[in-house]
């Protein structure tokens, strides 16, 4: 089987996980974290990064900092993972979701500006599948409109907009480190933003709601939520050498579009577009309706032929859970309810062969033939 993801590790990456437990630098408050965050934050050019346990827990400690309220309006995208809106809703606050664009995969920008108005109180933008999602014009509405920029760039290290790298754009950024990102530590998850005062909450929050004076004695209750030291060392060493995995994922996917172009079933992602280029963190296509199959047959016969794949997000409005919120009706989201039923991503790790993409290009071709 060829997995969907199959992550770059070097020896350089090992000798630094094993250095940190050779130096017993294991917990999430030894130097290597804190090395780690004023690595990324370099990286980034942003004057703060937390790190933290995942992508998810970022996102949750984000909102509860901000302290997201009950009838609070979070223009977020309907096709995106459920942690983006899973704290904004237990929280309460009310999400109004936004079409995709069937070009970027990313949110309609168009729809997305119509739909803000006096009662929004954040903006989530969501940056999938390689390439920016259009923020353009929201610097110049957030004064007239008092909303705030929390970017999910969880997918996205690396990837610009307009020169601008995603996560660094809005209040705040959020990051993941899960194994099929473009940088990877297992686990692991950051903030960047340039609002000190932010930053001291979420380093507040993410540790308990320790007193540096007083420990075990807390005005508030916080998470344990801190970034692991093994973790933080391998993402050390990916990070140096973040610009030749960047590089390596277009390789992947200029060598997948050059085999699938012709192909009769597949609409093939964007290689770049205004906001800038794409660093194909996965490589998705879209079943053309040329094809009987969906996402879910489709992937059922390339596993058949020893190929892994990944559908799409499933839209918020067509989740179980959220249900009762009444998001929206089959429909009424039409461009992120096709990305769900037709879209999935090839295998496309930073470790998978030249000779692997051939034979996963060689199979969807032996589909037409069938």
């Amino acid at each position: 089987m060829i997995p969907v993801n199959r992550p770059s590790i070097t020896q350089e990456d090992i000798a630094s996980v094993m250095r940190t437990l050779s130096e017993t630098m294991v917990s999430g408050e030894t130097p290597v974290v804190a090395d780690f965050e004023k690595q990324l934050a370099e990286y980034l050019g942003v004057q703060e990064v937390i790190a933290v346990s995942s992508g998810t827990t970022a996102l949750d400690l984000i909102f509860d900092v901000l302290e997201v309220a009950e009838a609070d309006e979070c223009l977020v995208p309907a096709a995106t993972i459920i942690s983006t809106v899973s704290n904004i809703v237990r929280r309460g606050g009310s999400l109004k979701l936004v079409d995709s664009d069937i070009n970027s995969w990313c949110w309609n920008h168009e729809e997305m500006i119509s739909k803000i108005n006096h009662s929004t109180k954040f903006i989530i933008p969501v940056h999938l599948y390689g390439l920016a999602a259009n923020l353009s014009d929201l610097d110049k509405l957030s004064s007239n409109y008092n909303f705030q920029i929390i970017e999910d760039a969880a997918e996205a290290l690396g990837t610009k907009h307009n020169g601008s790298l995603c996560g660094t754009i809005g209040n705040a950024g959020i990051f993941s480190f899960y194994p099929n990102k473009i940088v990877t530590g297992g686990e692991g998850g950051a903030i960047a933003t340039n609002d000190k005062v932010l930053a001291k909450s979420v380093r507040y929050y993410k540790n308990l709601c320790f007193k540096p004076e007083i420990r075990f004695v807390h005005e508030n209750l916080g998470w344990n939520y801190r970034l692991n030291g093994m973790s933080a060392a391998l993402l050390q060493s990916q990070l140096l050498r973040i610009e030749s995995l960047i590089s390596r994922k277009r390789e992947i996917g200029a060598r997948y579009s050059e085999g699938l172009r012709e192909h009769p079933w597949l609409t093939l992602p964007q290689d770049q577009n205004d906001l800038g280029k794409n660093n194909y963190w996965v490589y998705g296509v879209v079943l053309n309706e040329e094809t009987s199959h969906n996402s879910l047959t489709f992937r059922t016969a390339l596993r058949e032929l020893e190929v892994e794949s990944r559908s799409f997000f499933c839209p918020m409005h067509l989740q179980p859970v959220f249900r009762e919120l009444n998001l929206g009706k089959y429909g009424e989201f039409p461009i992120s309810e096709l990305l769900w039923e037709r879209g999935l991503y090839l295998p496309s790790g930073n470790a998978i062969t030249n000779d692997e993409i051939d034979q996963v290009i060689d199979k969807l071709w032996e589909l037409v033939k069938r």
